[in-house]
């Protein structure tokens, strides 16, 4: 899959949360007048969302578009049923490990890379909101159960940037079907109380080959009616997720 460099994918665009938006840091210990479920902040203050997160959801969208379609898709994240161990050829692969890669006794990366994405405007206020926690038992609610959740205000938009390579038609149509899903199921935690709407806009393709890269052909850039007529060629008629 990586032998040779067929062609590279620059895809452009924002996400922007529709509404609040919760990447939790996973901090383990709360600080004296703390926050119980603190966002994921850079060192200067301000919220990301990290590629992981962002390549996480897209996959997991991808396989259940996958599975809908009657494609055969392995069962991440468990080592032992996912094709890098029960399949030797990587030609045999499903497309979700095609796609994005699989461990096991043949471990293969992931064919696209998920840049973290940075607010496109300094973020002035995070919104902080208090919840409180069921005993399902008791149908009450529990003892010390009040906790503080922090979220990035709705209407933040952050850069987007996706680095894909030598995707085929399918792989790149399944791709960008997984990134609208997205919008329609959700992003980070808290879903359930209402966060995590997102919104993804694609604004502009890059393609560049090896011969780029040796200063012997020029890239191209497709925005625009251009991309709508590139990714139509590619086998995508649906333009919703374009900017």
């Amino acid at each position: 899959m990586f032998e040779k460099l067929h062609e590279r994918l620059i895809i452009s665009g924002t996400l922007e949360a529709v509404t609040p938006l919760h990447i939790g840091s996973g901090k383990p210990e709360l600080e004296i007048g703390g926050v119980e479920m603190p966002i994921l902040r850079t060192p200067d203050g301000q919220p990301y969302v990290p590629g992981s997160s962002l390549k996480g959801r897209v996959r997991a969208e991808a396989e259940r578009i996958a599975r809908e379609m009657g494609m055969e898709v392995c069962n991440p994240p468990n080592v032992k049923e996912m094709c890098g161990t029960k399949k030797k050829d990587p030609e045999e692969f499903c497309i979700c490990c095609r796609i994005f890669g699989t461990a096991g006794d043949v471990s293969v990366a992931s064919k696209v890379k998920f840049r973290d994405a940075y607010p496109l405007e300094e973020v002035k206020s995070i919104l902080e909101r208090t919840g409180i926690a069921i005993d399902r038992k008791k149908g009450a609610v529990a003892k010390g159960a009040l906790y503080t959740i922090e979220a990035v205000p709705a209407g933040t938009r952050f850069g987007l940037e996706i680095v894909a390579d030598n995707l085929s038609d399918d792989e790149l149509k399944l791709l960008f079907a997984a990134l609208k899903s997205v919008e329609d199921s959700a992003l980070g935690g808290s879903s359930s109380r209402g966060f995590g709407k997102v919104k993804i806009s694609i604004s502009e393709v890059c393609r560049r080959t090896a011969g780029y890269y040796l200063g012997e052909e020029e890239e191209q850039r497709f925005r625009g009616e251009d991309l709508k007529r590139w990714l139509r060629e590619k086998g995508i008629s649906d333009e919703r997720i374009l900017h």
